[in-house]
Protein backbone atom coordinates (compact mmCIF):
# COMPACT_ATOMS: atom_id res chain seq x y z
CA UNK A 1 0.00 0.00 0.00
CA UNK A 2 1.31 3.88 -0.56
CA UNK A 3 2.87 5.35 2.30
CA UNK A 4 -0.20 7.29 3.85
CA UNK A 5 1.18 11.40 5.23
CA UNK A 6 0.16 11.66 9.11
CA UNK A 7 -0.71 14.88 9.88
CA UNK A 8 -0.57 14.24 13.82
CA UNK A 9 2.23 11.56 15.55
CA UNK A 10 0.33 9.38 18.21
CA UNK A 11 2.14 8.53 21.26
CA UNK A 12 1.72 7.06 24.83
CA UNK A 13 3.73 6.92 27.82
CA UNK A 14 3.18 5.37 31.06
CA UNK A 15 4.44 2.34 33.23
CA UNK A 16 5.96 -0.73 30.94
CA UNK A 17 3.17 -3.41 31.98
CA UNK A 18 0.35 -0.66 30.85
CA UNK A 19 1.42 0.16 27.54
CA UNK A 20 -1.17 -1.48 24.97
CA UNK A 21 -0.51 -4.59 23.15
CA UNK A 22 -0.40 -3.52 20.56
CA UNK A 23 -0.04 0.19 19.91
CA UNK A 24 -1.83 1.35 17.33
CA UNK A 25 -0.18 1.07 13.71
CA UNK A 26 2.65 3.91 13.82
CA UNK A 27 1.88 5.08 17.49
CA UNK A 28 4.58 5.28 19.88
CA UNK A 29 4.63 3.92 23.13
CA UNK A 30 7.44 5.39 25.95
CA UNK A 31 7.60 3.40 28.99
CA UNK A 32 8.55 5.81 31.62
CA UNK A 33 9.74 3.54 34.37
CA UNK A 34 12.72 1.15 31.98
CA UNK A 35 13.11 4.35 29.82
CA UNK A 36 12.35 2.07 26.41
CA UNK A 37 10.23 3.42 23.30
CA UNK A 38 7.62 1.13 21.42
CA UNK A 39 5.99 1.87 18.20
CA UNK A 40 2.74 -0.20 16.60
CA UNK A 41 3.17 -2.80 14.02
CA UNK A 42 0.15 -1.88 12.72
CA UNK A 43 -2.61 -4.43 11.31
CA UNK A 44 -1.60 -7.30 8.84
CA UNK A 45 -4.42 -6.51 6.50
CA UNK A 46 -1.66 -2.99 6.54
CA UNK A 47 1.37 -5.12 5.81
CA UNK A 48 2.05 -5.83 9.12
CA UNK A 49 4.39 -9.36 9.39
CA UNK A 50 2.92 -9.77 13.09
CA UNK A 51 0.67 -7.93 15.38
CA UNK A 52 2.24 -6.29 18.19
CA UNK A 53 5.21 -3.80 19.23
CA UNK A 54 8.72 -3.02 17.71
CA UNK A 55 10.76 -1.53 19.99
CA UNK A 56 12.95 1.11 19.00
CA UNK A 57 16.37 1.16 20.21
CA UNK A 58 18.34 3.76 22.62
CA UNK A 59 21.12 3.80 25.28
CA UNK A 60 18.81 2.13 27.38
CA UNK A 61 18.12 -1.04 25.30
CA UNK A 62 19.51 -4.39 26.55
CA UNK A 63 21.17 -4.94 22.84
CA UNK A 64 22.19 -8.46 23.60
CA UNK A 65 18.94 -9.38 24.16
CA UNK A 66 18.41 -8.74 20.73
CA UNK A 67 21.30 -9.70 19.02
CA UNK A 68 20.27 -13.61 19.14
CA UNK A 69 22.64 -16.77 18.95
CA UNK A 70 26.35 -16.76 17.50
CA UNK A 71 28.01 -19.62 16.04
CA UNK A 72 31.31 -20.26 15.53
CA UNK A 73 32.24 -19.81 11.87
CA UNK A 74 35.86 -18.82 11.29
CA UNK A 75 35.55 -17.58 7.88
CA UNK A 76 38.74 -15.87 8.09
CA UNK A 77 40.45 -19.65 6.75
CA UNK A 78 38.32 -19.68 3.93
CA UNK A 79 35.84 -22.23 4.72
CA UNK A 80 32.67 -22.29 7.73
CA UNK A 81 33.85 -24.57 10.82
CA UNK A 82 31.40 -27.54 11.20
CA UNK A 83 30.71 -26.75 14.70
CA UNK A 84 27.85 -28.97 15.44
CA UNK A 85 27.56 -33.14 14.51
CA UNK A 86 26.91 -32.45 11.23
CA UNK A 87 27.00 -28.74 9.19
CA UNK A 88 23.38 -28.74 9.50
CA UNK A 89 23.19 -28.57 13.51
CA UNK A 90 25.64 -25.90 14.23
CA UNK A 91 26.50 -25.12 17.99
CA UNK A 92 24.93 -21.60 19.22
CA UNK A 93 24.80 -19.94 21.90
CA UNK A 94 23.75 -16.17 22.98
CA UNK A 95 26.23 -13.42 22.51
CA UNK A 96 25.70 -12.62 26.29
CA UNK A 97 27.03 -16.58 27.34
CA UNK A 98 29.82 -15.73 24.46
CA UNK A 99 31.63 -12.90 25.86
CA UNK A 100 31.20 -14.31 29.42
CA UNK A 101 33.74 -16.64 28.17
CA UNK A 102 36.14 -14.33 29.60
CA UNK A 103 36.37 -11.43 32.48
CA UNK A 104 37.85 -8.15 31.80
CA UNK A 105 39.10 -6.20 34.85
CA UNK A 106 37.77 -3.17 33.26
CA UNK A 107 34.37 -5.22 33.45
CA UNK A 108 34.23 -4.73 37.14
CA UNK A 109 35.38 -0.81 36.64
CA UNK A 110 39.19 -1.11 37.14
CA UNK A 111 40.76 1.90 34.20
CA UNK A 112 44.41 1.21 34.09
CA UNK A 113 45.38 4.56 33.00
CA UNK A 114 48.17 5.23 35.88
CA UNK A 115 46.11 7.51 37.88
CA UNK A 116 42.86 5.95 39.02
CA UNK A 117 43.02 3.61 42.11
CA UNK A 118 41.89 0.39 40.57
CA UNK A 119 42.80 -1.83 44.07
CA UNK A 120 38.89 -2.53 45.10
CA UNK A 121 37.78 -3.22 41.50
CA UNK A 122 40.40 -5.75 40.90
CA UNK A 123 40.13 -7.25 44.11
CA UNK A 124 36.20 -7.22 43.46
CA UNK A 125 37.34 -8.98 40.61
CA UNK A 126 38.96 -11.39 41.96
CA UNK A 127 36.12 -12.24 44.41
CA UNK A 128 33.25 -12.47 42.07
CA UNK A 129 35.20 -14.53 39.88
CA UNK A 130 36.61 -17.25 42.18
CA UNK A 131 35.49 -16.89 45.16
CA UNK A 132 31.31 -16.81 45.29
CA UNK A 133 30.72 -19.68 44.69
CA UNK A 134 32.88 -23.25 44.86
CA UNK A 135 31.71 -23.68 41.35
CA UNK A 136 34.52 -24.52 38.21
CA UNK A 137 32.06 -24.09 36.05
CA UNK A 138 31.72 -19.79 37.01
CA UNK A 139 35.63 -19.48 36.75
CA UNK A 140 37.02 -17.22 34.03
CA UNK A 141 40.68 -16.30 32.92
CA UNK A 142 40.64 -12.29 34.03
CA UNK A 143 41.90 -10.45 31.38
CA UNK A 144 44.22 -7.15 32.24
CA UNK A 145 44.38 -4.96 28.72
CA UNK A 146 47.42 -3.33 28.11
CA UNK A 147 47.67 -0.23 30.76
CA UNK A 148 49.25 0.90 33.87
CA UNK A 149 46.81 -0.30 37.28
CA UNK A 150 47.55 2.15 39.73
CA UNK A 151 46.97 -0.33 43.18
CA UNK A 152 47.73 1.08 47.13
CA UNK A 153 47.08 -2.20 48.89
CA UNK A 154 47.24 -5.54 48.42
CA UNK A 155 45.89 -7.15 45.93
CA UNK A 156 44.39 -10.95 47.07
CA UNK A 157 44.66 -13.72 44.39
CA UNK A 158 42.35 -16.41 45.70
CA UNK A 159 42.37 -20.28 44.48
CA UNK A 160 42.24 -21.07 40.67
CA UNK A 161 43.14 -17.73 39.81
CA UNK A 162 44.56 -17.13 35.70
CA UNK A 163 45.92 -14.20 35.42
CA UNK A 164 47.04 -12.92 32.24
CA UNK A 165 48.27 -9.49 30.65
CA UNK A 166 48.77 -8.02 26.95
CA UNK A 167 52.78 -8.42 28.28
CA UNK A 168 54.76 -7.88 30.55
CA UNK A 169 56.11 -4.36 30.08
CA UNK A 170 52.38 -3.61 28.89
CA UNK A 171 49.92 -4.65 31.26
CA UNK A 172 51.22 -3.50 35.02
CA UNK A 173 49.91 -3.84 38.21
CA UNK A 174 51.69 -0.73 39.61
CA UNK A 175 51.97 0.09 43.15
CA UNK A 176 52.40 3.80 44.23
CA UNK A 177 51.90 5.67 46.91
CA UNK A 178 52.16 9.63 46.56
CA UNK A 179 53.55 12.32 48.77
CA UNK A 180 50.39 14.29 50.31
CA UNK A 181 50.11 17.54 49.24
CA UNK A 182 47.74 20.69 50.62
CA UNK A 183 44.64 21.92 49.18
CA UNK A 184 44.57 18.47 47.17
CA UNK A 185 41.49 16.61 46.62
CA UNK A 186 41.41 12.70 47.16
CA UNK A 187 38.50 9.57 46.80
CA UNK A 188 38.14 7.64 49.40
CA UNK A 189 40.64 4.74 50.00
CA UNK A 190 43.83 7.06 48.80
CA UNK A 191 47.01 6.05 50.52
CA UNK A 192 49.38 8.42 51.02
CA UNK A 193 52.77 9.74 52.44
CA UNK A 194 53.49 12.88 54.74
CA UNK A 195 57.12 13.57 54.32
CA UNK A 196 57.14 15.67 57.65
CA UNK A 197 56.58 12.52 59.47
CA UNK A 198 57.63 9.67 57.93
CA UNK A 199 53.95 8.55 58.09
CA UNK A 200 50.82 6.89 55.49
CA UNK A 201 47.73 7.82 55.86
CA UNK A 202 44.84 6.44 54.36
CA UNK A 203 41.45 8.42 53.19
CA UNK A 204 38.57 7.18 55.38
CA UNK A 205 36.00 9.35 53.25
CA UNK A 206 36.40 11.72 50.24
CA UNK A 207 38.62 14.28 50.55
CA UNK A 208 37.78 17.86 49.82
CA UNK A 209 40.40 19.99 47.49
CA UNK A 210 40.80 22.67 50.57
CA UNK A 211 41.18 22.68 54.27
CA UNK A 212 41.53 19.62 55.80
CA UNK A 213 44.70 18.34 57.26
CA UNK A 214 46.24 14.95 56.60
CA UNK A 215 45.86 14.88 60.57
CA UNK A 216 42.33 15.66 60.65
CA UNK A 217 40.83 11.81 61.91
CA UNK A 218 38.02 12.50 59.96
CA UNK A 219 39.20 12.08 56.75
CA UNK A 220 42.49 10.38 57.55
CA UNK A 221 43.80 7.56 59.28
CA UNK A 222 47.44 6.39 60.26
CA UNK A 223 48.17 3.37 58.61
CA UNK A 224 51.13 1.17 57.99
CA UNK A 225 52.69 0.32 54.24
CA UNK A 226 50.86 -2.61 52.97
CA UNK A 227 53.83 -5.49 52.86
CA UNK A 228 52.82 -6.98 49.97
CA UNK A 229 51.56 -5.53 46.34
CA UNK A 230 50.29 -8.90 45.71
CA UNK A 231 49.91 -11.76 47.92
CA UNK A 232 48.05 -15.42 47.64
CA UNK A 233 44.81 -15.79 49.28
CA UNK A 234 42.02 -18.19 50.07
CA UNK A 235 39.48 -19.10 48.70
CA UNK A 236 37.31 -16.34 50.96
CA UNK A 237 40.64 -14.16 50.04
CA UNK A 238 41.63 -14.31 53.51
CA UNK A 239 45.17 -14.14 54.55
CA UNK A 240 47.59 -14.86 56.64
CA UNK A 241 46.60 -16.88 59.84
CA UNK A 242 43.21 -16.45 58.70
CA UNK A 243 44.28 -18.73 55.43
CA UNK A 244 41.82 -22.02 55.26
CA UNK A 245 39.97 -21.31 58.06
CA UNK A 246 35.77 -21.00 57.69
CA UNK A 247 35.77 -23.94 55.67
CA UNK A 248 37.80 -21.92 52.46
CA UNK A 249 40.26 -24.06 50.20
CA UNK A 250 44.09 -23.10 50.91
CA UNK A 251 45.50 -21.12 47.49
CA UNK A 252 46.24 -23.33 44.78
CA UNK A 253 46.50 -23.28 41.21
CA UNK A 254 47.15 -19.68 40.74
CA UNK A 255 48.57 -18.91 37.10
CA UNK A 256 49.65 -15.09 36.18
CA UNK A 257 51.52 -14.58 32.82
CA UNK A 258 52.45 -12.31 30.84
CA UNK A 259 52.22 -9.02 33.36
CA UNK A 260 54.23 -6.91 35.24
CA UNK A 261 54.24 -6.10 39.27
CA UNK A 262 56.10 -2.90 40.30
CA UNK A 263 56.32 -0.67 43.14
CA UNK A 264 57.73 2.38 44.14
CA UNK A 265 57.81 1.55 48.16
CA UNK A 266 59.88 -0.37 50.06
CA UNK A 267 57.94 -3.39 50.25
CA UNK A 268 57.57 -6.85 48.81
CA UNK A 269 56.09 -7.40 45.47
CA UNK A 270 54.76 -11.35 46.01
CA UNK A 271 54.37 -13.80 48.50
CA UNK A 272 53.73 -17.21 48.34
CA UNK A 273 51.75 -18.08 51.61
CA UNK A 274 50.85 -21.67 51.97
CA UNK A 275 50.12 -22.05 48.08
CA UNK A 276 50.75 -24.90 45.69
CA UNK A 277 51.14 -25.88 42.09
CA UNK A 278 51.26 -21.89 41.38
CA UNK A 279 53.06 -20.83 37.97
CA UNK A 280 54.27 -17.46 37.36
CA UNK A 281 55.66 -16.77 33.54
CA UNK A 282 56.92 -13.66 31.85
CA UNK A 283 56.86 -11.81 34.09
CA UNK A 284 58.85 -8.37 35.55
CA UNK A 285 58.73 -8.01 38.67
CA UNK A 286 60.41 -4.36 39.73
CA UNK A 287 61.32 -2.13 42.83
CA UNK A 288 62.68 1.20 43.31
CA UNK A 289 66.16 0.36 44.40
CA UNK A 290 69.28 1.26 42.05
CA UNK A 291 72.90 0.22 42.55
CA UNK A 292 73.23 3.11 44.82
CA UNK A 293 70.86 2.02 47.25
CA UNK A 294 71.66 -1.75 47.23
CA UNK A 295 75.48 -1.85 48.84
CA UNK A 296 73.66 -2.55 52.16
CA UNK A 297 70.75 -4.76 52.85
CA UNK A 298 69.18 -2.49 55.15
CA UNK A 299 66.05 -2.15 52.85
CA UNK A 300 65.39 -5.63 53.36
CA UNK A 301 62.76 -6.41 50.28
CA UNK A 302 62.20 -8.86 48.27
CA UNK A 303 60.86 -9.76 44.83
CA UNK A 304 59.53 -12.89 46.11
CA UNK A 305 58.97 -13.78 49.53
CA UNK A 306 57.17 -17.07 50.96
CA UNK A 307 55.21 -18.37 54.26
CA UNK A 308 54.51 -22.18 54.67
CA UNK A 309 53.11 -24.28 58.07
CA UNK A 310 54.18 -27.47 58.49
CA UNK A 311 50.55 -28.34 57.04
CA UNK A 312 50.85 -26.20 54.14
CA UNK A 313 54.18 -25.64 52.70
CA UNK A 314 54.22 -23.98 49.85
CA UNK A 315 54.59 -26.91 47.02
CA UNK A 316 55.37 -26.93 43.51
CA UNK A 317 55.86 -23.03 42.75
CA UNK A 318 57.41 -22.43 39.56
CA UNK A 319 58.89 -19.34 37.66
CA UNK A 320 59.82 -19.22 34.46
CA UNK A 321 61.01 -16.00 32.36
CA UNK A 322 61.02 -13.66 35.33
CA UNK A 323 62.58 -11.04 35.78
CA UNK A 324 63.99 -10.07 39.01
CA UNK A 325 65.57 -6.27 39.57
CA UNK A 326 65.38 -3.27 42.21
CA UNK A 327 64.76 -5.16 45.34
CA UNK A 328 67.31 -6.49 47.83
CA UNK A 329 66.82 -10.29 47.52
CA UNK A 330 65.15 -11.38 44.01
CA UNK A 331 64.17 -14.38 46.35
CA UNK A 332 64.87 -14.77 50.51
CA UNK A 333 63.50 -17.33 52.90
CA UNK A 334 64.01 -19.46 55.45
CA UNK A 335 60.42 -21.06 54.93
CA UNK A 336 59.99 -24.70 54.45
CA UNK A 337 59.44 -24.83 50.79
CA UNK A 338 58.80 -28.48 48.74
CA UNK A 339 59.86 -28.19 45.25
CA UNK A 340 60.10 -24.62 43.03
CA UNK A 341 61.45 -24.12 39.59
CA UNK A 342 62.81 -20.85 38.89
CA UNK A 343 64.14 -21.02 35.16
CA UNK A 344 65.22 -18.73 32.23
CA UNK A 345 64.75 -15.78 34.19
CA UNK A 346 67.08 -12.74 35.17
CA UNK A 347 68.62 -11.31 38.49
CA UNK A 348 69.36 -7.93 38.13
CA UNK A 349 70.00 -4.69 39.99
CA UNK A 350 70.14 -6.55 43.47
CA UNK A 351 72.10 -6.69 46.53
CA UNK A 352 71.97 -10.78 46.57
CA UNK A 353 70.03 -12.86 44.25
CA UNK A 354 68.55 -15.67 45.70
CA UNK A 355 68.95 -16.69 49.49
CA UNK A 356 67.45 -19.84 50.38
CA UNK A 357 68.09 -20.81 54.36
CA UNK A 358 69.78 -19.19 57.21
CA UNK A 359 71.07 -19.84 60.79
CA UNK A 360 67.79 -21.33 61.55
CA UNK A 361 64.92 -22.46 58.78
CA UNK A 362 61.87 -23.36 59.54
CA UNK A 363 61.26 -27.03 59.37
CA UNK A 364 64.15 -27.43 57.75
CA UNK A 365 63.57 -25.05 54.99
CA UNK A 366 63.59 -25.52 51.20
CA UNK A 367 64.01 -28.70 49.34
CA UNK A 368 63.94 -29.29 46.09
CA UNK A 369 64.34 -25.52 44.93
CA UNK A 370 65.94 -25.60 41.20
CA UNK A 371 67.69 -22.32 39.46
CA UNK A 372 67.76 -23.65 35.97
CA UNK A 373 69.12 -21.25 32.72
CA UNK A 374 68.94 -18.07 34.67
CA UNK A 375 71.20 -14.98 33.94
CA UNK A 376 72.68 -12.79 37.27
CA UNK A 377 74.06 -9.42 36.56
CA UNK A 378 74.94 -6.64 38.92
CA UNK A 379 74.29 -8.15 41.92
CA UNK A 380 76.67 -6.97 45.03
CA UNK A 381 76.73 -9.77 46.61
CA UNK A 382 76.25 -13.82 46.24
CA UNK A 383 73.72 -14.65 43.30
CA UNK A 384 72.96 -17.45 45.52
CA UNK A 385 73.03 -18.87 48.49
CA UNK A 386 72.23 -22.07 50.09
CA UNK A 387 72.56 -21.87 53.86
CA UNK A 388 71.47 -24.63 56.08
CA UNK A 389 69.61 -26.29 53.61
CA UNK A 390 69.65 -29.43 51.09
CA UNK A 391 68.39 -31.01 48.33
CA UNK A 392 68.79 -27.94 45.47
CA UNK A 393 70.67 -27.08 42.67
CA UNK A 394 71.93 -24.74 40.66
CA UNK A 395 72.06 -25.53 36.88
CA UNK A 396 73.54 -23.53 33.63
CA UNK A 397 73.28 -20.73 34.95
CA UNK A 398 75.58 -17.57 33.46
CA UNK A 399 77.16 -15.41 36.11
CA UNK A 400 78.00 -11.97 34.98
CA UNK A 401 79.19 -8.77 37.24
CA UNK A 402 77.87 -10.45 40.12
CA UNK A 403 80.02 -10.42 43.74
CA UNK A 404 82.59 -7.84 42.73
CA UNK A 405 80.38 -4.78 45.33
CA UNK A 406 79.33 -3.09 41.20
CA UNK A 407 83.54 -2.47 41.01
CA UNK A 408 83.87 -4.79 37.81
CA UNK A 409 84.32 -8.22 37.72
CA UNK A 410 88.16 -7.72 38.24
CA UNK A 411 87.62 -6.78 41.83
CA UNK A 412 85.79 -9.61 43.65
CA UNK A 413 84.54 -8.92 47.18
CA UNK A 414 82.15 -12.26 47.59
CA UNK A 415 81.85 -15.96 46.22
CA UNK A 416 79.55 -15.85 43.33
CA UNK A 417 77.86 -19.01 45.18
CA UNK A 418 77.84 -19.88 48.40
CA UNK A 419 76.50 -23.50 49.42
CA UNK A 420 77.06 -24.23 52.98
CA UNK A 421 75.61 -27.59 53.47
CA UNK A 422 75.95 -30.93 51.89
CA UNK A 423 73.55 -32.57 49.45
CA UNK A 424 73.02 -29.65 47.03
CA UNK A 425 74.69 -29.00 43.59
CA UNK A 426 75.93 -26.91 41.19
CA UNK A 427 75.97 -28.30 37.33
CA UNK A 428 77.36 -26.62 34.59
CA UNK A 429 77.01 -23.04 35.82
CA UNK A 430 79.05 -20.52 34.13
CA UNK A 431 80.93 -17.31 35.53
CA UNK A 432 82.24 -14.47 34.16
CA UNK A 433 84.74 -14.44 37.07
CA UNK A 434 88.45 -15.93 35.51
CA UNK A 435 90.54 -18.15 37.26
CA UNK A 436 92.68 -15.46 37.82
CA UNK A 437 90.26 -13.65 40.34
CA UNK A 438 89.11 -16.36 42.06
CA UNK A 439 91.82 -17.46 43.84
CA UNK A 440 90.63 -15.16 47.41
CA UNK A 441 87.20 -15.05 46.19
CA UNK A 442 86.00 -18.18 44.69
CA UNK A 443 82.90 -18.64 42.17
CA UNK A 444 81.78 -21.34 44.24
CA UNK A 445 82.44 -21.54 48.04
CA UNK A 446 81.20 -24.45 49.74
CA UNK A 447 81.01 -24.57 53.61
CA UNK A 448 81.45 -21.01 53.99
CA UNK A 449 80.57 -20.90 57.61
CA UNK A 450 82.48 -19.48 60.78
CA UNK A 451 82.91 -22.68 62.22
CA UNK A 452 84.17 -25.12 58.76
CA UNK A 453 87.27 -24.34 57.03
CA UNK A 454 87.05 -24.09 53.32
CA UNK A 455 89.11 -26.15 51.71
CA UNK A 456 91.43 -23.91 49.42
CA UNK A 457 91.52 -25.74 46.38
CA UNK A 458 88.02 -26.83 46.41
CA UNK A 459 86.46 -24.04 44.47
CA UNK A 460 88.99 -21.12 44.31
CA UNK A 461 90.70 -22.70 41.57
CA UNK A 462 88.22 -24.79 39.47
CA UNK A 463 85.83 -23.11 36.86
CA UNK A 464 82.85 -24.69 38.73
CA UNK A 465 81.93 -27.43 41.30
CA UNK A 466 79.51 -30.33 41.21
CA UNK A 467 78.28 -32.07 44.86
CA UNK A 468 75.66 -34.95 44.75
CA UNK A 469 75.07 -35.66 48.39
CA UNK A 470 78.24 -35.82 50.06
CA UNK A 471 80.18 -36.36 46.78
CA UNK A 472 82.15 -33.33 45.79
CA UNK A 473 84.07 -33.08 42.39
CA UNK A 474 85.66 -29.91 40.69
CA UNK A 475 84.73 -29.90 36.84
CA UNK A 476 88.89 -29.78 36.21
CA UNK A 477 90.88 -26.69 36.06
CA UNK A 478 94.65 -26.03 34.79
CA UNK A 479 97.94 -24.96 35.75
CA UNK A 480 100.77 -23.98 34.35
CA UNK A 481 104.76 -25.99 35.19
CA UNK A 482 106.98 -23.59 35.12
CA UNK A 483 110.39 -24.22 32.95
CA UNK A 484 113.83 -25.72 34.97
CA UNK A 485 114.59 -26.86 38.28
CA UNK A 486 111.43 -25.35 40.17
CA UNK A 487 109.76 -27.17 43.36
CA UNK A 488 106.13 -25.02 43.23
CA UNK A 489 102.76 -25.14 45.30
CA UNK A 490 99.78 -26.02 42.96
CA UNK A 491 97.58 -25.82 45.67
CA UNK A 492 96.37 -25.88 49.03
CA UNK A 493 93.41 -28.64 51.03
CA UNK A 494 91.92 -27.90 54.78
CA UNK A 495 93.36 -31.30 56.69
CA UNK A 496 90.56 -30.55 59.03
CA UNK A 497 87.73 -30.57 56.89
CA UNK A 498 88.97 -33.05 54.35
CA UNK A 499 90.39 -36.11 55.65
CA UNK A 500 91.06 -37.77 52.21
CA UNK A 501 90.75 -36.91 48.04
CA UNK A 502 91.78 -37.68 45.22
CA UNK A 503 93.44 -35.73 42.54
CA UNK A 504 93.02 -36.86 38.95
CA UNK A 505 95.48 -34.98 36.24
CA UNK A 506 97.24 -35.19 33.09
CA UNK A 507 100.55 -33.68 32.71
CA UNK A 508 102.15 -32.58 28.98
CA UNK A 509 105.97 -31.14 28.75
CA UNK A 510 106.98 -30.92 25.19
CA UNK A 511 106.33 -34.51 23.85
CA UNK A 512 105.99 -36.28 26.81
CA UNK A 513 102.57 -36.90 28.23
CA UNK A 514 101.43 -38.59 31.90
CA UNK A 515 98.29 -38.80 33.03
CA UNK A 516 97.11 -40.67 36.58
CA UNK A 517 95.46 -40.51 40.09
CA UNK A 518 96.62 -38.50 43.74
CA UNK A 519 95.29 -40.21 46.00
CA UNK A 520 95.99 -38.98 49.86
CA UNK A 521 94.80 -39.86 53.19
CA UNK A 522 94.73 -38.08 56.60
CA UNK A 523 94.92 -39.57 60.31
CA UNK A 524 91.28 -38.77 62.21
CA UNK A 525 93.26 -36.42 63.84
CA UNK A 526 96.77 -35.42 62.51
CA UNK A 527 97.54 -32.50 64.52
CA UNK A 528 101.51 -33.34 63.55
CA UNK A 529 100.80 -33.96 60.65
CA UNK A 530 102.57 -37.59 61.00
CA UNK A 531 99.12 -39.56 59.44
CA UNK A 532 99.45 -38.34 56.13
CA UNK A 533 99.76 -41.06 53.42
CA UNK A 534 99.56 -40.92 49.60
CA UNK A 535 100.25 -42.34 46.35
CA UNK A 536 100.74 -40.67 43.02
CA UNK A 537 99.49 -44.05 40.31
CA UNK A 538 100.11 -43.10 36.46
CA UNK A 539 101.44 -44.02 33.01
CA UNK A 540 103.38 -41.74 30.95
CA UNK A 541 104.61 -41.90 27.20
CA UNK A 542 108.22 -40.43 28.28
CA UNK A 543 109.48 -38.97 31.47
CA UNK A 544 107.72 -35.45 32.39
CA UNK A 545 110.23 -34.94 35.51
CA UNK A 546 107.58 -33.77 37.58
CA UNK A 547 107.23 -35.44 40.94
CA UNK A 548 103.80 -34.91 43.26
CA UNK A 549 104.33 -34.51 46.70
CA UNK A 550 101.94 -33.98 49.45
CA UNK A 551 102.45 -32.30 53.11
CA UNK A 552 100.57 -31.47 56.23
CA UNK A 553 101.65 -28.30 58.39
CA UNK A 554 99.09 -27.01 60.74
CA UNK A 555 95.88 -28.53 59.47
CA UNK A 556 96.83 -27.89 55.66
CA UNK A 557 97.71 -30.54 53.48
CA UNK A 558 99.97 -28.74 50.26
CA UNK A 559 100.18 -30.63 47.23
CA UNK A 560 103.25 -29.37 45.28
CA UNK A 561 104.97 -30.54 41.78
CA UNK A 562 108.79 -30.21 41.84
CA UNK A 563 111.43 -31.00 38.84
CA UNK A 564 114.89 -31.66 39.12
CA UNK A 565 116.35 -30.84 36.15
CA UNK A 566 116.12 -28.05 33.70
CA UNK A 567 113.54 -28.91 31.14
CA UNK A 568 110.35 -26.96 29.01
CA UNK A 569 107.42 -25.60 30.66
CA UNK A 570 104.66 -27.51 30.67
CA UNK A 571 100.96 -28.12 31.59
CA UNK A 572 98.77 -30.09 34.25
CA UNK A 573 95.03 -30.36 34.21
CA UNK A 574 93.56 -31.46 37.40
CA UNK A 575 90.44 -32.37 39.12
CA UNK A 576 89.70 -33.26 42.74
CA UNK A 577 87.22 -35.17 44.18
CA UNK A 578 86.12 -36.14 47.57
CA UNK A 579 83.30 -37.24 49.82
CA UNK A 580 82.14 -34.12 51.65
CA UNK A 581 83.21 -33.28 55.31
CA UNK A 582 85.26 -36.22 57.30
CA UNK A 583 84.51 -35.03 61.03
Amino acid sequence: MAILQISRITARKGLVEDLPQPLAGAELGWATDERRLFIGNGPLEDGAPVVGNTEILTEFSDILSFAGQYTYKGEAAGYTAQTGVTSGSPVSQSIQSRLDSYAVVTDFGAVGDGQTDDTAAINRALFQLYCVQANAQVRRSLFFPAGNYIVTDSILIPPYARLYGEGSNSSIIDFQVQNWAANTAYSQGVLVYYVPSGLYYRSVVSVPATGISVSNPIYWAVESLPSYVAQTADSLQQIGVNIATNGAIAPTNIEITSMGIRTNQLNDAILIDKAQQCSFSHMTITGPLLTGDLTTSVADTRAVDWLSTPSLPCTQINFDNCVFSGFTYGINTDQQIRGATVSNGAFDTLYQGAVLGGVSPSNGGATGVKFISNSFDNIYEQGLIFNNVSLNTSGYNIFYDVGNHFNGTTLPSTAVITIDAINNVSVGDMFQRTNAFSGTFPRIQLYNSVTQTVPASIGVDSAAQIQMGSFVRETGTQAALSAGAVSTTLFTVSSVQIKAFKMDYTITVETSARTGTLTVVNDADDSAGDGLSYVDDYVQNSDTDITLTVTDVAGTMTVRYTSSVSRAAGTIYYSLTHLGRSY
